[in-house]
């Protein structure tokens, strides 16, 4: 291995591949036996989302490495403990196996394998997402053998809060945390053309070009997308976790005009904060919604922009005020819950700092009116979305077509599932409150004078 010596030992690496691609014969039957032909010293930690299959990976593993072709290949390994959950050689080496519902007690590795760790039929619970999540923190991390040991995923993508969505996820770790993982796609069809170069073999992919022709080919591939259809596709075969539809809101009465196509408008800005204000809560949303006269004794909300993310205190100041000096008109509403009588505290002595800069430079100020109001009881946050679908369907609400974060509103919506509500909906949560708001109204209509009727109107009287 010398062309590797002087490599940098990759410490996190994620590896997404689609479902029966040989991810299993390529991080385990064969990895882990290479391994320790090259390294018996060194420790492995195997894990999967079954007892069986793990005991399973430890008996072909031991039978391989006991066979005469491997022992033409390496140095004879000399077992000195095997059993089902584990084997460890006479030079300290070997592997435990297990998964991250199991104990991982007394022993530490060079390098933990984990490939596949939820079954895609448990992906539909919370209660087992957040187990294998939780677990990989509190048990994983500790059962490393020094800072140079690897851990390694090796798994399908199944939606945005699996193991790597997770990992990923700046709600939880931090970017420097983040940043440490190397993360490797290997798309069933990719987009672009690709080069892979590992050392001094390289391979240039074509673009749309299957990754493993024997097992599908491009036929064969849009088919399966075809029986999947898209968004299971999506997730799991090109590595892209999307929202699957849920049926509430309908993509056929998702409406966008153009701007052009606005009438007169009153602006109103909603803020959705989080329930702490620190970088690691929830995402805040900001969404800017026109409401005006629409036909006769109509109204139509139009949304206009929403901004969103994970921002701290000061980062929420900085966007809502950058909203406010986009929409000087604008009317602004604030829930007290979530930090929002703090942030609100916060936002004026800003708005103070950035008017004093703006006399400065002759602009006009901000001014806008900025109301904290409470939440509304007796009405809770699902049933508050589940109300807007009248307007959605009836084209009451419809979407500027330009709209910053237009797409993940659209998500949001096509996701929605009231039976299962903790999907990530802090966009749509802002705009159902702006709906719901009783002060959130058009302009008043214009008062037109009565017409006279052309007809004259005897009228009797004294004739003089």
């Amino acid at each position: 291995m010398p062309e590797f010596s002087q490599n940098k030992p990759l410490k996190r690496l994620m590896l997404n591949m689609p479902p029966s691609y040989g991810k299993t014969e390529t991080i385990a039957r064969t990895f882990i036996p290479w391994a320790l032909g090259n390294n018996p010293y060194r420790k492995f930690i195997y894990i999967s989302y079954s007892d069986d299959l793990g005991r399973k990976i430890n008996k072909q593993i031991r039978e391989l490495m006991k066979s005469s072709f491997y022992r033409s290949i390496f140095i004879a390994p000399s077992f000195i403990q095997e059993n089902s959950s584990e084997f460890i050689l006479k030079q300290g080496g070997g592997l435990f196996v297990t998964t991250l519902k199991g104990a991982i007690t007394g022993f530490h590795a060079d390098s933990i394998l984990i490939d596949d760790p939820i079954k895609v039929s448990n992906m539909k619970s919370k209660k087992e997402r957040d187990f294998i999540n939780e677990n990989f923190k509190e048990s994983i991390l500790t059962r490393l053998q020094d800072s140079n040991s690897n851990i390694t995923i090796l798994m399908q993508r199944l939606g945005d809060d699996d193991l790597c969505g997770f990992l990923l996820n700046e709600r939880f770790f931090n970017k420097e945390i983040i940043e440490q993982w190397k993360v490797l796609k290997m798309e069933a069809l990719n987009k672009e053309k690709t080069l892979y170069k590992i050392g001094k073999f390289s391979y240039e992919r074509e673009a749309n070009e299957p990754l493993f022709m024997k097992k599908h080919d491009l036929e064969g591939l849009e088919a399966l997308k075809a029986q999947m259809g898209d968004d299971e596709f999506f997730t799991q075969y090109q590595q892209e976790p999307q929202a699957s539809e849920a049926g509430f809101f309908v993509l056929e009465n998702f409406k966008t005009i153009p701007s052009f196509e606005m009438k007169e408008q009153k602006e109103y800005i909603f803020f959705d904060g989080a329930i702490a204000i620190n970088a690691r809560a929830d995402n805040r949303a900001l969404v800017v919604v026109g409401v005006e006269n629409h036909g006769e004794n109509s109204v139509r909300y139009v949304l206009k922009n929403c901004f969103y993310g994970i921002w701290d205190e000061m980062q929420t100041c900085e966007h809502i005020i950058e909203t406010l000096i986009n929409y000087p008109n604008a009317r602004v509403y604030m829930e007290s819950e979530g930090g929002g009588l703090i942030l609100h505290r916060l936002l004026q002595r800003e708005i103070v700092r950035v008017n004093e800069n703006l006399k400065r430079q002759n602009k006009p100020l901000i001014n806008n009116i900025i109301e904290v109001y409470p939440a509304n009881r007796k009405i809770s946050k699902v049933e508050k979305i589940k109300a807007m679908r009248a307007y959605y369907n009836s084209g009451a609400l419809v979407f500027l077509n330009q709209a910053f974060g237009l797409n993940q509103i659209k998500k949001e919506l096509l996701s929605f599932n009231p039976e299962k509500p903790f999907r990530k909906d802090d966009c749509i949560d802002a705009l159902a409150s702006c709906i719901a708001h009783k002060d959130t109204l058009p302009p008043a209509p214009l008062n037109v004078p009565l017409q006279k009727s052309g007809r004259s109107v005897y009228r009797s009287g004294w004739n003089i």
